[in-house]
C-alpha cells in the first residue's frame, strides 16, 4: 500500500491544479481597459452614475494627483465621490476624445494595475488642444467586475523635449 501512497498524492495534486479555472488574461485585460474607458466616457459625458459605477465605493480607496505645484490625495469613497461628483455637478460634456497610449497592464488573479499615457484631445480636428498626463491604476475583481481601487494622475513636465509637445 505505501508503494502506491505517493504517485496517488501527485495524481491528486495533479488533478486538483487542473480543475482550477484558467483565466484568460487577454480577455481581462480587454475588460479592464473596457472600464477604464467606461470611466472616462462618463466624464465627458458628465454623468456620475457612469463614473461612480467604474470605482470599488469602500474606505481604502484612493486618488492622488500629483501637478505642477503639488499634489491632493483623496481617501476613501466619501472624499473622491465628493471630488468627482462636484466637478460633474453642472458641468458641460465634453467636447474631447480620451485614449489610453503606451499602456503597460498586468493582472493578477483578482487585482491588476496598468501605466498609461493619459491622453484627452479636442474633438474640433485642432491637434495643438488638449493635455496628456500618467495615469496609474489598481483595480480589483469583484462578483466578476472590474472596479478602480486605487488611481493617481501625474503631470508630465512643461518644456522638456519630447514631453506634451503635440499640445503646445
Amino acid at each position: 500500500m505505501r508503494k502506491y501512497f505517493f504517485p496517488l498524492f501527485v495524481l491528486a495534486i495533479l488533478i486538483g491544479t487542473s480543475c482550477q479555472p484558467k483565466v484568460n488574461v487577454e480577455n481581462e485585460k480587454e475588460a479592464i481597459m473596457a472600464v477604464l474607458q467606461e470611466e472616462s466616457d462618463g466624464l465627458k459625458s458628465m454623468d456620475k452614475g457612469r463614473i461612480f459605477a467604474t470605482h470599488i465605493q469602500d474606505s481604502e480607496e484612493v486618488r492622488l494627483e500629483l501637478g505642477v505645484y503639488g499634489y491632493n490625495t483623496y481617501q476613501g469613497w466619501d472624499e473622491i465621490k465628493s471630488l468627482l461628483g462636484d466637478y460633474v455637478e453642472g458641468g458641460q460634456p465634453l467636447e474631447m476624445e480620451n485614449s489610453k497610449e503606451n499602456v503597460i497592464l498586468k493582472v493578477t488573479g483578482n487585482s491588476a494595475w496598468l501605466t498609461c499615457d493619459n491622453v484627452w484631445k479636442m474633438n474640433n480636428g485642432d491637434a495643438g488642444e488638449g493635455f496628456s498626463n500618467i495615469q496609474i491604476v489598481f483595480l480589483e475583481k469583484v462578483k466578476g467586475e472590474w472596479k478602480i481601487s486605487f488611481t493617481a494622475y501625474y503631470s508630465k513636465p512643461v518644456g522638456v523635449p519630447g514631453i506634451n509637445e503635440e499640445f503646445k
